[in-house]
Formats: structure tokens, C-alpha cells, sequence
């Protein structure tokens, strides 16, 4: 067996060192001969073995550690005299301090004929650093995992648009069998190309802004159509570079489908709604012009009978004369209750002299009605179709309703401007306001069919209250073709 003497003049001679250097580093070092007897060991190797230096030297390795870690020593040990190699390996050790990892590494020790006369082993304890290890394997298993079971597009791209992490979901969605099977491609190798290069704007624009953004785009796939909702987002590292981009994509196509359903639903049932509102305007034009005509004649008839009748009757007969002029009166009085019947049911003047005329014979009747002032503002005189002019008049006198009803108001102002573009009619009160509940209430039908009616004509009807103040509506509708107040 080689003593120390000559084992520091085998280390100096291979550049290891005297054994003396051992004794500074922070790894274990021992050194063993052929029959594994320990020629030497440093102060960190006795420690965490559980003795002193001078007590290990001397003694085999097998009688230091249990018996399967010692054989597994012996065969690295001979291997290394057998075949001159260095043997470097990693395992778990129930040393004498805990149980810890070793990264050993066994080097050959020569003489000066070339024989290896002892083997030098330096151990580490990478403990730390292989829990470190599992930690993040751990951690990468755990993603991985939640992104594969995820149920949308999840990816992560480089500054250059190279896709360096997909989901299974993504792969999937892309035709691919694994997410590994799309790692370093780009854009344009799994998109059309017009697709890839909208893909790849966005990309360059979340990168420049450092701005989240969300798209919805449509894919075909199979020749389907697939709606998705991409929420992009850029990537920085700790120094604040921007290092790629990251994203996750919804498949709405489902949501897409409804709300199509739904938006066409709407459109049947205010395609519905305006065909029987024309219907029943054209229905009340009927009947009140029947009324006026027919129930009026009829009655201009009669009143003119009774006063002949009332010349033919005998001064002294005075019961039969107060009779023939209480039917007189009778027969006014229901020409009257004839006449306002048939101007709610339509007014007359809204088709003789128009919208304006009309506006000023419902603001002049709703002074009288009330005894509260409306301030009118509308051009003398304007131009428009049945269609149009019918429900704006109708939405007009749905507000004044409601001032009556509900806005113990002492003043109301109704200014209507026309352009080439659109019409604007505004109707404000000064009385308590409605409230944002009462404008959201369910069962405010009355706003619901003035919104019905303008929304049928293409137009916006928005109702703004404040407390004390009053409340207005503004009414804008746009004209197609454009109508123009007439010269």
C-alpha cells in the first residue's frame, strides 16, 4: 500500500496537487488503493462520513457505508484499475449527516511507469441542486399537463414569430399529432398565408406597444368555419426586454353561431314589428277617415234635418223645441267626440301638411290638454315619407304622454333640425327627471316602443334624466334617401 508520502508526490507529478490542497476545497476527496483501503480522506469527506481522518485511513471502504452502496463503489473503483478511465457519477448516499446526492467523479492515480496505483475520488453534494432539478421537472410536468388538459389554444412565441411552446389543444387545431411536431415553426408554415401574415401584425404590434389585444378571427378548417376570441399579450424577462409573445385562443364559434341566430331573430322580429305598425297605421288612416267622412256626413246630416226640423215646429209647442235643440247640441257635441277620435287615430294634417304641422298641432292640443307651455323649434315646413314621418310623430306624442303621465314638468321644448344626412328631434322637460332605474325598468313599455320605432327607422334613442332637472330624449335618425324641407 502506497503511503502518503508517495501518493503526494503521485498528485503533484499528475498536477493534482499535494493532498494538503485538498483539505481547502469544499469537496470531499479521499483516495483509495486496489484493495479500496482508504489512503486518504480530507476533513469535509471525514464529516459527512462520520469520523476523523486518521481514524478512516487504513480502513476499506466497504466498512464504511452500507452494503450496496459499498458494492456499487468497488465496482466503479476496479473499473477505473481495470481500465484507467474516469468514472463519473451522480447517486443518492445515506451519508452520516442525511441522506444527500453525490456527484462523484474517480480519477486514475499513475506511477511513473503508467500504472494506476490508487484512485482519487472527488464528491460533491449537488443536493440542492437536484432538488432543484426535480423541482423544475416537476413544475414543467405540472404545466405541461395543465396546458395539454387546457381547453383552448395556448402558445408562446419568440421576437422572430417561431413557436418555442404549444399545447396539445394548439396542435390539434393546427393538424399536428404533438406540440413537439410544431416547436421552430412560424405562422406561415400552418396558416394561409394572408391568415399568418394578420398573425404575425398583431405579434409585431403587441410587441411594439407592450399592449395586451384581443382579436376574433375566423378559421376554416375542413371546410368549416371556426370563430376564435385571441387574447395576445407580450413576454419580458427580468430586465424588461421583451423576449416573445404569449397568447390563448377560445373557439366561440358556438357564441357566434348564437348571437347570429339571435341577431337575426331580432331583425325578423323588428322586420315583424314595423310590418304590422305600418299595417295598423294604415288600418288607423282607414278608420279614421271613415269616421270623418261616413260618421261626420252622417252627422252633418242630421244636424242640418234638426234645424229644419226646429223652423217647423210650433212657437208655442215649447216642449218640442227644447227637445229639437237638445238634439242639436247633441248631434255638435258627437261631431266634436267625432273629430278628436278621428285626429288620435291620425291626424289629418301629418298627411295634408306634414311632420311639422303635425308637431305644432300636437305641441298646440297638449298646451290646451295640460295648460303647460311647449316650446316647438321645426322647420316651416319638411318633406317626408309615410314610412318616416308617421313614426317620428308617433314617438312624439308617446313623450308628451309620458310628460303628462309622469314628469309634473311646467315646460316642455321640442326642436326638430333635419341635414342631408339626418334628422334629430329633441324633447325636453324641466320636471323631477326619470331615474336610471325606471329607464332600465322591464316594464317601461312606453320607452321600449319609442326605441322599437326608432330602431326600425336605423336610429339611436337615448334618455338622459337628472334629478330636479328634468329629463330628455334625443332622437337621431339618418335619412336615405336624404329628405329636405321644401322651398
Amino acid at each position: 500500500m502506497a503511503d502518503i508520502v508517495q501518493i503526494d508526490q503521485l498528485l503533484t507529478q499528475t498536477g493534482l496537487g499535494p493532498t494538503s490542497v485538498f483539505e481547502i476545497l469544499p469537496d470531499m476527496v479521499f483516495v483509495v488503493d486496489h484493495d479500496e483501503h482508504i489512503l486518504f480522506v480530507n476533513q469535509v469527506a471525514a464529516r459527512a462520513i462520520g469520523g476523523k481522518p486518521g481514524d478512516l485511513v487504513g480502513r476499506r471502504q466497504s466498512e464504511l457505508f452500507h452494503p450496496d452502496l459499498s458494492a456499487r463503489h468497488s465496482l466503479a473503483i476496479q473499473h477505473v484499475f481495470r481500465t484507467g478511465e474516469t468514472v463519473v457519477s451522480e447517486n443518492q448516499q445515506d451519508l452520516h449527516i442525511r441522506p444527500v446526492w453525490i456527484d462523484t467523479r474517480l480519477i486514475p492515480l499513475r506511477n511513473s511507469t503508467g500504472s494506476v496505483v490508487a484512485v482519487v475520488g472527488i464528491a460533491r453534494d449537488v443536493s440542492e441542486r437536484r432538488h432543484a432539478q426535480e423541482t423544475l421537472a416537476l413544475r414543467e410536468a405540472y404545466l405541461r399537463s395543465m396546458l395539454d388538459n387546457f381547453p383552448h389554444l395556448v402558445w408562446f412565441k419568440d421576437t422572430k414569430g417561431k413557436f418555442q411552446v404549444v399545447n396539445q389543444t394548439f396542435a390539434h387545431t393546427a393538424g399536428k399529432e404533438q406540440p413537439a411536431d410544431l416547436i421552430g415553426l412560424d405562422d406561415f408554415a400552418l396558416w394561409p398565408c394572408e391568415l399568418a401574415a394578420q398573425y404575425i401584425a398583431d405579434d409585431q404590434e403587441v410587441i411594439r406597444t407592450r399592449q395586451k389585444k384581443l382579436v376574433e378571427e375566423e378559421i376554416r378548417q375542413g371546410g368549416e368555419s371556426h370563430w376564435f376570441e385571441t387574447y395576445k399579450s407580450p413576454v419580458v424577462d427580468a430586465s424588461g426586454k421583451v423576449i416573445g409573445t404569449t397568447g390563448f385562443s377560445c373557439d366561440i364559434t358556438e357564441r357566434q353561431q348564437f348571437q347570429d341566430e339571435q341577431r337575426r331573430s331580432r331583425e325578423q322580429l323588428r322586420a315583424l314589428a314595423a310590418h304590422v305598425e305600418s299595417v295598423r297605421e294604415q288600418e288607423r288612416v282607414r278608420i279614421a277617415r271613415e269616421i270623418h267622412d261616413e260618421l261626420g256626413q252622417s252627422l252633418t246630416c242630421m244636424g242640418m234635418d234638426l234645424a229644419f226640423l226646429d223652423k217647423q215646429i210650433d212657437p208655442d209647442n215649447k216642449e218640442a223645441a227644447a227637445r229639437v235643440a237638445a238634439l242639436v247640441e247633441l248631434v255638435k257635441d258627437t261631431i266634436r267626440c267625432v273629430r278628436r277620435i278621428s285626429s288620435e287615430l291620425r291626424p289629418s294634417i301629418l298627411d295634408d301638411l306634414g311632420l311639422s304641422a303635425a308637431i305644432e298641432w300636437l305641441a298646440h292640443d297638449f298646451e290646451v290638454r295640460t295648460q303647460i307651455p311647449c316650446t316647438i323649434e321645426v322647420p316651416e315646413d319638411l318633406s317626408l315619407p309615410f314610412e318616416l314621418a308617421t313614426p317620428l310623430f308617433r314617438v312624439c306624442q308617446e313623450a308628451l304622454t309620458n310628460v303628462t303621465l309622469h314628469a309634473s314638468a311646467s315646460s316642455v321644448t321640442i326642436r326638430l333640425v333635419c341635414s342631408n344626412s339626418h334628422i334629430s328631434i329633441t324633447i325636453k322637460d324641466n320636471g323631477r327627471g326619470i331615474t336610471e332605474d325606471e329607464i332600465k325598468r322591464h316594464g317601461s313599455l312606453g320607452l321600449l316602443g319609442m326605441k322599437e320605432r326608432i330602431a326600425i327607422l336605423g336610429g339611436t334613442l337615448d334618455v338622459k334624466g337628472k334629478p330636479g332637472e328634468g329629463t330628455t330624449l334625443a332622437i337621431q335618425i339618418p335619412l336615405n334617401p336624404n329628405p329636405l324641407p321644401r322651398d
